[in-house]
Parts: structure tokens; C-alpha cells; sequence
């Protein structure tokens, strides 16, 4: 009997994520979401009413006729300020944090110079800091429903645990998730900073359809891999190292043991290195000779990975996100040729390379998206 009660739960609990995944997306009547999610119109109008008096969605009011004849739509839309969750970015250098509302809009964000503390340092510095600007900008911590952590993998997401990441001494083999339960007293989510981001382009800026590798570059390079919005992480949930791929087995020696990995190479850091350019603006530009040369090396060498990665995984679409922003489509269509040139893929079907939608400095803000999905799916 009791198996039967947690499986109706269960069913419940999913239903309701159902309903409140497509309302991130666009305001949507009653009958809509019942169209959208297959579920029966009693079914729906019940789980409505139920988030409605729970205070998790509101009533818009109805829609705008469209010179149709029917019945009124009722409009129906997440309620953003039922509560919030914080995201944390763990970077290299830096630690940042965003609040955003339970309907994707962040409310304020702030980044932390790391230097050369420790790790304990870095948590106490989270734990000072976080209350004070719950305090300074009015937001009661009692309206926290969660928090996200992202920080570069590799990472045991389901113990809470980031492991080695190469160059990321700073948080090595911690505990992070229970340290930050016992500190703010909710539910603790860490996840992959590539991840996070592709979650966020997937939620906020473009649904993903069909096989897509989202590739952050920065100080390193990773990469997440998305069916239809679905991240795939592999057996432990670390798949998408793109930046550990190598390229040359017998080039540079890379922190992770291996020779000859990407990021080694086609890192802004790493062509600044090689070539003498001074910026992603001389990388793009027809009037210098450093610049075409450090361009042509980065097509190569991102190229070669990319290709094996649509090769081995059959993507329809690479979106890039980083630091090469001065002029990402110029980039983005030449990685599009290459592939195109050197893939067997292309020969069944074409492979998009587009940059992402999503603004530079967006990490805290998408370390937030999986405690935001963890809220709706947890939301019974």
C-alpha cells in the first residue's frame, strides 16, 4: 500500500514539473498545457489550482483575442516572486553569485576575487558574504528554495564532491553540497559549469532539438552534451570533456595526464602564448598577420576535436561560448566549414555551429538553473 501511495507521488510530482518546464517557456492556458503534455484536461485544471493556491503559479488573466471564435483563454504563468535560489560559480580565480526567481530572472549578481586563499577561506568568505546581500537587497532567507553550484569538472555530482579539476586546487576532493546544507539549510545541487550553462541556453534563450554539444571556453575548455534539451552525462555524469580530447598524442603535456589536450592550445591564454596577439580582437582581425595565423591555429585545432566529437556522438548542432565573443560568427562559420570539410557526418546531414544567446559572465546565473529544476521537480 504504501509503494502504491510513493508511486502516485511520484506520477503527481512529475505531472507538476510537466506543467510548470513548459510555462518557463511562454504564458499557456489550461487547455494548452493539456494539449502540450498529454494529460487530461481534469488532471491539469486540478495541479493548476493546487500551484495556484500554493502560490507557485498566478492567473495572467485572459489572453488578447485572435478574432476567433472559442471560449476565453485563461492565461496562466509561473509566479517569479514565490521564492529563489542562489547560483554559485566556482571559477579558477573567482567566485560568483547570482539570485535569480524561480522564473529564470536574476535578480542581482556579484563575483568574488579568489586570489590565493584557501579552501576553507573561500567557504567562510561564501558564508560572510551571501547574508549580507540577502540583508542589503531585501531578500528573506527564508524564501531560499535551493542552491546550485557549478565549478569545472571532473566532479562527483550525486555524493556533492568536486574531485581534481586540472589547475582547480582550491576546492579539491570537497565536500561542497553538505558544507553549504549545513550552513543555509536547503537543498544543495552541484553540477558541471559547462552543464549549467547548456541548461540555461536550453531553459532561457533556445530549446534545444535534436543532438547538440554546448563547448564553454575560458580558462579551459568543456563541453555538455544535450538530446532534445537532455543532458547526457555518461555512466558517473561526466561526460563532455571536450577539453581533454586530444589532439596531438605526442604534443604539450596537459595537468590531467594526458598529452597533446585541447584546451592546451585553443584557449585565448594559449594562443596569446603562442602567437603574440594581444586580444580576441587582433585573433579576428584581416590587418594583422599574427592574428590570421593564431585564427588559422584555432580553426585547426578546435576543428579536429569538434570533428570528432560529431563523428563519435552524430550532433546537429555545436554552440560555442566563451571568450571569443569579439566576433563569434566569423568563428562559429568557419568551425561550420571545417567540420563540413572533414567530417563523414556531413555527408548524411549538416551540422550547425552557432554562437550561444547566452551574455558573458553568466555562469552564477546558470550554476543557478539545476536548484531551480530541482525546486519544480521537488515542488510537491
Amino acid at each position: 500500500m504504501a509503494e502504491k501511495a510513493l508511486n502516485i507521488l511520484e506520477l503527481k510530482n512529475n505531472n507538476r514539473y510537466r506543467i510548470l518546464d513548459l510555462l518557463r517557456y511562454e504564458p499557456l492556458s489550461r487547455a494548452e498545457v493539456s494539449l502540450k503534455t498529454g494529460l487530461a484536461k481534469s488532471s491539469v485544471t486540478t495541479l493548476v489550482n493546487e500551484m495556484i493556491n500554493e502560490g507557485i503559479l498566478l492567473e495572467l488573466g485572459p489572453a488578447r483575442k485572435n478574432g476567433t471564435a472559442g471560449r476565453t483563454r485563461i492565461l496562466l504563468d509561473i509566479n517569479g516572486s514565490y521564492g529563489f535560489v542562489l547560483g554559485i560559480n566556482l571559477h579558477r580565480k573567482r567566485i560568483s553569485v547570482a539570485a535569480v526567481d524561480i522564473k529564470g530572472k536574476e535578480l542581482w549578481s556579484f563575483t568574488l576575487p579568489t586570489g590565493d586563499i584557501t579552501t576553507i577561506e573561500a567557504l567562510e568568505l561564501i558564508k560572510k558574504t551571501l547574508p549580507k546581500k540577502l540583508a542589503e537587497t531585501k531578500l528573506n532567507i527564508k524564501n531560499l528554495l535551493g542552491l546550485g553550484v557549478s565549478a569545472p569538472g571532473p566532479l562527483d555530482c550525486e555524493k556533492g564532491v568536486i574531485l581534481e579539476p586540472p589547475n582547480f586546487k582550491l576546492f579539491n576532493n570537497f565536500p561542497i553540497v553538505e558544507a553549504l546544507k549545513k550552513e543555509f539549510g536547503c537543498p544543495v545541487v552541484l553540477e558541471n559549469d559547462a552543464v549549467t550553462l547548456a541548461l540555461a541556453e536550453h531553459s532561457y534563450v533556445k530549446k534545444q532539438i535534436g543532438s547538440s554539444l554546448f563547448v564553454t571556453v575560458s580558462n579551459g575548455i568543456g563541453g555538455a552534451l544535450l538530446k532534445n534539451g537532455d543532458i547526457y552525462g555518461g555512466s558517473h555524469g561526466i561526460a563532455g570533456e571536450l577539453g581533454h580530447i586530444s589532439i596531438d598524442p605526442f604534443g604539450e603535456e596537459c595537468p590531467c595526464g594526458n598529452r597533446g589536450c585541447l584546451e592546451q592550445y585553443a584557449t585565448l591564454s594559449a594562443l596569446k602564448n603562442r602567437f603574440d596577439i594581444a586580444d580576441s580582437v587582433e585573433l579576428t582581425s584581416e590587418n594583422s598577420q599574427k592574428g590570421k595565423a593564431a585564427f588559422d591555429f584555432l580553426i585547426n585545432t578546435m576543428g579536429t576535436a569538434l570533428v570528432g566529437a560529431v563523428n563519435l556522438f552524430d550532433l546537429d548542432t555545436v554552440i560555442l561560448y566563451g571568450e571569443f565573443d569579439n566576433d563569434t560568427e566569423k568563428i562559429t562559420a568557419a568551425l561550420e566549414e571545417y567540420i563540413k570539410s572533414h567530417s563523414v557526418i556531413c555527408r548524411v546531414h549538416p551540422v550547425k555551429v552557432v554562437p550561444s544567446g547566452l551574455k558573458r559572465g553568466s555562469s552564477a546565473f546558470a550554476a543557478a538553473i539545476p536548484a531551480i529544476n530541482y525546486f519544480f521537480n521537488n515542488s510537491v
